[in-house]
């Protein structure tokens, strides 16, 4: 397929048009383009389709209308082809822009031509490629996964609140991500800091200062616990790290997991995730003079004001066609789709889909195809 064949002006108009076509998941994976700013397309099966080659088609036809756009970073001579990079497109921030409500110049989105050399590409990629792991690590657990993955604008934004009135202080911290994971126990809020070793010891201590303060802060309203998690390239970088630590405080705290008064500060190495995944017992408290751990993610204080939360809407559940209520949130004209399935089971597969697609008001396109026939289909190559 050639760029020529793309949609090529984006109007409102014709964006208006367009969203006849669109389903729920289609706004949904622009918002999350969005939100989390480029992701492959093994991420985005996984979060929102059924089967691979669901995910190649549908996201063959959001490029083709510009909802979407693609690359595939260069790899050395004799390693093939990179996987596909999905990055929000035109018609797809104006579509965003209308999910939240504001004007398309509010958005705060601008297209990009140059991701492929950009230089935060790798740092980004490994960000929402450990919560999409632990995403996939949850599925074959009936009472775990990832209900919510913020953005780092929007984790910064619910870290960074006004104190109460006389408190005297406000934090300014920009985590990577933060996500909320449920478990037997309750839901549990991580923010996430994906350390490369790039950074100083001194710009290390600066950073854990900063979350010092947001924790004084957000304490003194409520008693809602964070966990604090970074991620660092081997064992000499928490070294560094626990160094840090020393430099930033002043007091010490009782063991961060037991405790409900304040934040865990946790670290795990990339060599430990990738043996145990981000589920292990991998996590070790920053504090060296904490002789606890490791720990899993599990074990973290809960924030009980999320209460109880359903298990069916987590990543990588809730756009499984098998999971209760997807055709009516793929969309509203699906809503006699859970009764006309009913009669599947009585005549062929092929004649059950047709008729209960016709009954629903949706075309054969929006459908998920058996996964069986995945490997049948290789994702068409875009030329440039």
């Amino acid at each position: 397929m050639s760029r020529a064949s793309r949609l090529g002006r984006v109007s409102p108009e014709r964006v208006y048009e367009l969203a006849r076509h669109l389903t729920e998941r289609d706004r949904e994976l622009a918002l999350t383009l969005y939100q989390q700013r480029i992701l492959t397309t093994d991420q985005l099966q996984l979060l929102f389709f059924t089967s691979r080659r669901r995910a190649q088609d549908r996201l063959l036809f959001l490029h083709r209308e510009r909802v979407v756009d693609r690359f595939h970073p260069a790899l050395r001579f004799g390693h093939g082809k990179a996987a596909g990079h999905w990055l929000l497109d035109e018609a797809g921030a104006l579509l965003v822009s209308a999910r939240l409500g504001v004007e398309r110049k509010q958005l705060r989105w601008q297209r990009r031509d140059d991701w492929g050399s950009h230089p935060q590409l790798a740092h980004q990629l490994e960000t929402n490629r450990f919560v999409t792991d632990l995403t996939t690590a949850t599925l074959p657990t009936a009472d775990l996964g990832v209900h919510l993955w913020w953005s780092s604008r929007r984790a910064a934004e619910r870290l960074n609140q006004e104190p109460r009135p006389g408190f005297g202080i406000r934090s300014r911290v920009f985590p990577d991500t933060s996500f909320l994971l449920l478990t037997p126990a309750g839901a549990v809020e991580c923010v996430l800091e994906w350390d490369r070793g790039t950074e100083t010891r001194a710009t290390l201590a600066g950073k854990l200062d900063q979350y010092d303060t947001a924790e004084r802060v957000r304490r003194s309203g409520w008693r809602q616990p964070y966990s604090l998690l970074f991620v660092v390239p081997g064992p000499g970088r928490v070294q560094s790290l626990q160094q840090a630590y020393r430099d930033s405080q002043q007091d010490r705290f009782q063991n961060p997991v037991a405790s409900h008064d304040c934040w865990p500060r946790l670290v795990a190495t990339l060599k430990d995730l990738q043996a145990d995944g981000p589920l292990g017992r991998v996590w070790w408290p920053i504090d060296p003079d904490l002789h606890t751990g490791p720990f899993t993610l599990s074990e973290l204080p809960v924030s009980p004001a999320w209460g109880r939360l359903p298990i069916d809407e987590t990543l990588g559940r809730r756009w499984r066609k098998d999971t209760p209520g997807f055709w009516e949130r793929l969309s509203p004209l699906a809503a006699n789709a859970g009764t006309a399935a009913a009669a599947r089971a009585s005549r062929p597969a092929s004649d059950a889909r047709s008729a209960d697609l016709r009954a629903a008001g949706i075309d054969g396109s929006m459908d998920d195809p058996d996964d069986a026939n995945d490997n049948e289909h290789e994702e068409e190559v875009v030329s440039w």
